[in-house]
């Protein structure tokens, strides 16, 4: 029993050191509705994590970017005191 025991023992242990296979990545990003807008940087195009940007209308998208500003410089005024 003790040796069956420590058989599966050193099995399980062994598998975690084991070579995993690689995972294809794509390399193409999917169109977004944020390719034809200014202020897209290099690293990171199209960052827009809760797909605001599918939410509305163009109209709607300019203004959650002037709301964005706004809130921003707010920000930045606040933390001066």
């Amino acid at each position: 029993m003790k040796v069956a025991a420590l058989f599966l023992a050193l099995a399980g242990s062994a598998a975690a050191f084991a070579p995993a296979a690689p995972a294809k990545a794509g390399s193409q990003l999917a169109a977004s509705p944020l390719d034809g807008m200014a202020g897209s940087t290099a690293p990171i195009p199209n960052f827009d994590p809760l797909n605001l940007a599918t939410s509305g209308s163009d109209e709607t998208l300019a203004w959650y970017r002037a709301a964005e500003l706004k809130h921003g410089r707010c920000a930045m005024v606040a933390t001066t005191g």
